[in-house]
Order: structure tokens, then C-alpha cells, then sequence
């Protein structure tokens, strides 16, 4: 990446709030703080600043990492350009590499690469991923829309390589996508300065412990049993949506919000309010406002759920 390009890329990241910048909205990165990620939002110009040996010692060796990542895994990987969500293009996401569905792997992942020194590799090899590892992957499952990804970790003194294959946690996903929104519209978009946190807004799932390689036949064969159910479970799954889609379109169709089929189903729409919810932080908003803590509630839309229950049939003696 040259100096132009470099240029543009840190404009287009200002634009919105990637995989590193999550962790700080979270109150878990250990290196910046909110009010300085918040400031480089809003700044007029971009500021580029020197490498720290650390950032240069991850330019110099993430490709290196990257081909003992492949080594070990006989997995493919490449390049991807800078990503918007699409339905939050406040989130952006650039990843190191992407982890391509070929040679048994059945879907598309993301890899994402650090390359630390040896305590900050001690210390994930004896406690796991640390909590800002696993909300920047979790951000970048959620900008692409992936269903899993890979953080492998590299240091060069012992030339060690360890990785953590993580599955998307949707409901996680979900509350790291409400966080980095309300950042974004009542802090970055308003020009007000967020209130600093002294606990993590939210408990991350933990990742724990050391790779070990093991390939012995037991271990094979329930893993491949497990990877069939999945399959099945995942096939199961989306002949259960087509379905229930068949179902909830000839429902409405006929204008009907209850039906019964003898001796098989009864289908019905249940009808629910709007989920009520408070602002992050409102309480400390209200008082240094003087606003009722009232207007900083949040009212979501009424909401229908299709419910499909099926009848037991008796069984003649």
C-alpha cells in the first residue's frame, strides 16, 4: 500500500467504524479510549501517524502468518477489499483475508491475523482470545454476513501458530450492531463527546484455550458425525423457512390470522407491543440534560409472530 492509498483508506475508515474500532465502543480495547475514537471520527482531516514497532512488526510478518495458516490447515485464503454492511453502512470491515469454501470447507470465513509478542501469545495461550480479538471478528462476521471465521495468532521469536475457529453469535452480533449505532448517531453524527465507561458494556464469550492437532481415528469419526448433523440440521432448517413461508403467504392471502387443518396443524399470527428499551447510558444523559429520564425511552414497532403448532393424532386401539 502506497502513501496515496494509504491516504484514502484511513478517509474511508473515518467514514464509519471498523473491526478495531468495536472493541473501544465496547469499553474492551486495553489502547484507546472512546473519546479518542470519537475525536478521529469527527476530525475535519485525516492524521496520519508514524508506525509504532508493534503495528510495524504486524505489517512485516501478517503475510508470513497468513502462508503458516494455509500450511497448517490446507485451508485457501485471499485478499478482500474494505466492506460496508449492508443495511448499517455505518459499519465497515476490513479483514486480513478471507477464508475460501474449497478443499472440505463448506462455507465462505474470515480470517483475521495478530502477530503479538510472547507474553501477549503466553497469555492467550493459557486464558484464550482476549475479549478485544473476539468482538473485532464478531464485527467482521456481522459486516459480512458470514456464519464463521478464523483468528490465528503468530510470533515470530518462537515461530509458533495458533488459530480459533469461532462461529458467528448472532445474538452477540446483534447487541455489538445496537452499540456501534447508538455511537454513531448520538455521539459521532450529534458532535457530542461519549461518556466513558469504567465496565465493559457487555460480557463477551469467552475463547479458551490452547490448539492442539489430533489426528487419531475416534476423534475423526465423531467430528465427521458432527459436521453431518450440522448439515442435515442446516438443511432442515431451510425447509423448515421455505414452508413456514408457503404457509405465512397463503394465510395472508386469505386474510386470515388463525386457521386449523384437522388432524394435522393449527397456524396462527400472535400479535405483540413494541419492545421498550432505554438508550445506553440514559440515566447519566437525564441527569446532565435535565431531560426526564422518559424521553430517552426507545418504543419499537407492534410485531406479529406466526406460531405453528401440530395436533396429536390418536391412535386407534
Amino acid at each position: 500500500m502506497n502513501n496515496q492509498e494509504k491516504h484514502e483508506w484511513l478517509k474511508e475508515r473515518q467514514t464509519g467504524i471498523g473491526g478495531s474500532d468495536a472493541s473501544v465502543i465496547l469499553g474492551v480495547n486495553p489502547f484507546r479510549t472512546k473519546t479518542e475514537l470519537w475525536e478521529e471520527k469527527i476530525a475535519d482531516t485525516v492524521t496520519e501517524l508514524p508506525p509504532t514497532p508493534v503495528m510495524q512488526r504486524g505489517i512485516v510478518l501478517e503475510p508470513v502468518a497468513a502462508d503458516l495458516y494455509v500450511e497448517r490447515t490446507g485451508r485457501q485464503i485471499r485478499r478482500q477489499p474494505m466492506r460496508r454492511h449492508p443495511e448499517h453502512e455505518f459499519m465497515i470491515g476490513n479483514v486480513d483475508r478471507q477464508i475460501l469454501a474449497v478443499n472440505g470447507v463448506d462455507r465462505t470465513g474470515i480470517l483475521e491475523i495478530k502477530c503479538p509478542g510472547l507474553r501477549v501469545m503466553a497469555n492467550v495461550k493459557a486464558h484464550g482470545l482476549s475479549d478485544y480479538m473476539i468482538v473485532q471478528l464478531m464485527h467482521y462476521l456481522g459486516v459480512y454476513g458470514y456464519e464463521w471465521g478464523s483468528f490465528c495468532l503468530f510470533n515470530a521469536e518462537n515461530w509458533d501458530v495458533i488459530y480459533f475457529d469461532l462461529e458467528a453469535d448472532q445474538e452477540f452480533i446483534g447487541s455489538i450492531v445496537e452499540m456501534e449505532g447508538d455511537f454513531w448517531r448520538d455521539n459521532v453524527l450529534a458532535g457530542v463527546a461519549p461518556i466513558e465507561d469504567d465496565q465493559p458494556l457487555i460480557d463477551i464469550p469467552e475463547v479458551e484455550g490452547e490448539l492442539k492437532v489430533i489426528d487419531v481415528d475416534a476423534w475423526r469419526s465423531a467430528a465427521e458425525e458432527l459436521q453431518e448433523a450440522q448439515g442435515l440440521r442446516k438443511a432442515a432448517a431451510e425447509l423448515e423457512d421455505t414452508a413456514k413461508g408457503t404457509l405465512k403467504g397463503l394465510m395472508e392471502n386469505s386474510g386470515l390470522d388463525a386457521v386449523e387443518i384437522p388432524d394435522l396443524a393449527r397456524l396462527y399470527y400472535r400479535y405483540s407491543d413494541g419492545r421498550v428499551s432505554w438508550k445506553k447510558t440514559a440515566e447519566a444523559m437525564a441527569k446532565e440534560t435535565e431531560f426526564p429520564l422518559e424521553y430517552y425511552k426507545v418504543e419499537g414497532k407492534p410485531f406479529r409472530t406466526f406460531k405453528p403448532y401440530f395436533l396429536t393424532r390418536e391412535v386407534e386401539a
